[in-house]
């Protein structure tokens, strides 16, 4: 593999066991990079980082559930704990190996403890509406941080995370018709059934109706870098004239920027979705050229407000509108500065048992 510097912009990837549960008041906090305290992230440990809750939720418990073990979920959690911040509530935390069965059962399990407020990232849309509707009949509103976008699903939602997906393929369509040669392209998406890579499909592929870029592979990467790359491999070999590769998550893009530094592969446009630390340090090499940004940790933020205003008798927003908008090397202290990724004061909490 070529020896090509790259800027220690960020922080190793964090890593969480399968299963983590945390009881008792949120406290307990590590220092931020020096990126992100230069960017303007919290790294005070005040609120719940010193352990001194307000009495705000004394005796109560918000549940989580992830779809899943990567860093974006990581960070979905890290935006929980930060809604939480300088309270006294409990939390406790599942995830699911992308698993809808698995997503059910925990969700069930949860409900079981007598949560008070519920978020989730969900592995599925049809599984998660139906754990919500269970949530509702049992008085727990529930806070959707990978909202699909409207449906008779909505009644069973508190609030949800209003991530325009849409908008985001159309983004990362014009920012190929703009940067990048036409010819085909090779689509790799998160998990089909979510709702979620369904509608960048639906923007991408508008944005380019005409354009000369030709969707020329299309498969699901399950969010697994391992998984990304060999489809990246195989569409390569048999499409010799690819021009552009799209990821949608950060965590299959970092396993196909590798792959393309390994074999020498520069004079591809490369971009993914969300961020991750790894993302931004592939961000400064030829071999991812954008993202579309938005922070995952921003999602779990606004959710998990909106379940704790119904909670404590405040005023509730369903709809919570999440930021987007293309990031690349030129650009991003700027737009992490304006809007985190993550909180990694909250890491160690959301990363161990």
């Amino acid at each position: 593999m070529p020896d090509i510097p790259r800027p220690s912009l960020l922080s190793a990837p964090i890593r969480r066991r399968d299963l983590f549960r945390l009881g008792g008041a949120v406290g307990g906090g590590l220092a931020l990079s020096s990126l992100l305290a230069a960017c303007g992230g919290d790294s005070s440990g005040s609120g719940s980082g010193s352990g001194s809750g307000d009495g705000v939720g004394a005796g109560q418990t918000i549940g989580l559930s992830l779809n899943g073990n990567n860093a974006y979920s990581s960070y979905v959690a890290e935006g929980v704990l930060k809604a939480l911040e300088g309270t006294s509530y409990g939390f406790v935390g599942v995830q699911n190996n992308f698993d809808s069965s698995t997503e059910l059962g925990n969700v069930q399990n949860l409900l079981s403890q007598g949560i008070a407020g519920f978020v989730t990232l969900p592995a599925d849309a049809a599984t998660i509406a139906r754990a919500a509707e269970l949530a509702q009949q049992q008085g727990v509103p529930v806070g959707n941080a990978l909202w699909p976008g409207p449906s008779d699903a909505d009644e069973y939602f508190t609030g949800v995370a209003d991530l325009d997906s849409v908008e985001g393929g159309r983004m990362i369509g014009e920012w190929l018709k703009e940067n990048a040669t036409p010819g085909p392209v090779i689509v790799v998406q998160g998990i089909v059934g979510q709702g979620f890579s369904e509608r960048i499909d639906e923007g991408l592929d508008e944005a380019l109706e005409g354009s000369g870029f030709t969707v020329v592979v299309r498969e699901q990467g399950f969010f697994a870098r391992d998984t990304a790359t060999s489809i990246v491999e195989s569409g390569l070999q048999a499409n010799p004239g690819v021009t552009a590769i799209v990821a949608y998550a950060a965590s299959m893009s970092n396993g196909i920027a590798a792959y393309l530094e390994a074999n020498g592969i520069d004079g591809i446009a490369h971009v993914s979705s969300d961020a991750d630390d790894e993302m931004f340090e592939w961000l400064a090499t030829p071999y991812l050229s954008a993202s579309r940004y938005y922070s995952a940790a921003q999602t779990g933020l606004l959710v998990t407000q909106a379940v704790r205003a119904a909670i404590e008798g405040g005023d509730v927003t369903f709809d919570n509108q999440v930021d987007q908008v293309m990031v690349t090397a030129e650009n991003a202290e700027q737009v992490v500065a304006e809007n985190p990724y993550r909180y990694e004061q909250f890491a160690e909490q959301a990363a161990s048992v």
